[in-house]
């Protein structure tokens, strides 16, 4: 991830220059001119996106575009004005370079966060329209996710990814798994839960999640009668104050 974030970055510094050096005079002074030459480029960048996205026949693949719609985002992004700024050229201090120390990375509108006291990782992001596909096809994580495919899990370890939208959090829906990972995955979510092969190299597929999920419904299902009967024979007793003494 921290090779692909300044691979990213990089990229984005290298198309700030080329744009700085291809604006006038006036256009490197003037904010009004400034400005309107940052519109008409991100207007003809977006249309060049849109353009190679949909330019494909129903049997042809789509057209992979030269840029993504981050990349165009992160450009305008450090490209902007301040109110009342003047143009200036960026420098390459200005964007955020991870280190090997780096531990949050930015992905779409959220990030993924790495926590080493607790040697998990965290991907968050918001609940605007489409926020989770942008968010998935981040720079950050499409690496992460690229690299999940590459692990041979151990025991007590894996995961789940969560999410929820607002219509459905205001409505008390609570939270269900995307996707879930590895052996903890596949005890918590094993309907969700991807294929993984194991530290010694078995393969776990989905017809043990299905065996999984089979075991899990029953446990549930024997904790429901239990639960039922319990209930039931409390309500036949007879309060404290109604037994004859």
């Amino acid at each position: 991830m921290q090779r692909a974030t300044h691979e990213h970055q990089t990229k984005v510094f290298d198309e700030t220059q080329t744009f700085w050096k291809g604006l006038t005079r006036k256009e490197q002074t003037d904010p009004a001119a400034y400005t309107a030459a940052l519109r008409k480029y991100t207007d003809a960048k977006h249309k060049e996106l849109y353009a190679s996205t949909q330019s494909r026949s129903l049997w042809s693949r789509p057209t992979n575009p030269a840029f993504t719609e981050e990349f165009i985002d992160d450009v305008e992004w450090r490209l902007g004005l301040p109110r009342s700024g003047k143009p200036a050229r960026v420098l390459k201090a200005d964007l955020p370079f991870p280190i090997n120390r780096t531990t949050s990375f930015p992905a779409g509108e959220g990030k993924v966060r790495f926590d080493k006291d607790t040697n998990t990782v965290h991907w968050d992001t918001g609940q605007n329209r489409d926020a989770i596909d942008k968010a998935r096809n981040s720079v950050a994580v499409t690496a992460l996710f690229n690299r999940i495919k590459t692990v041979k899990w151990t025991r007590n370890t894996g995961g789940v990814f969560m999410g929820n939208n607002e219509n459905a959090a205001e409505e008390g829906v609570p939270d269900r798994c995307h996707v879930a990972y590895g052996p903890i995955g596949a005890a918590q979510e094993p309907s969700s839960c991807e294929e993984y092969t194991a530290s010694k190299g078995n393969r776990v597929t989905q017809r043990d999640f299905t065996r999984l999920q089979q075991e899990l419904w029953d446990a549930q299902r024997k904790l429901r009668n239990r639960m039922a009967k319990a209930t039931a024979a409390a309500g036949r007793r007879p309060r404290q104050d109604d037994r004859r003494v």
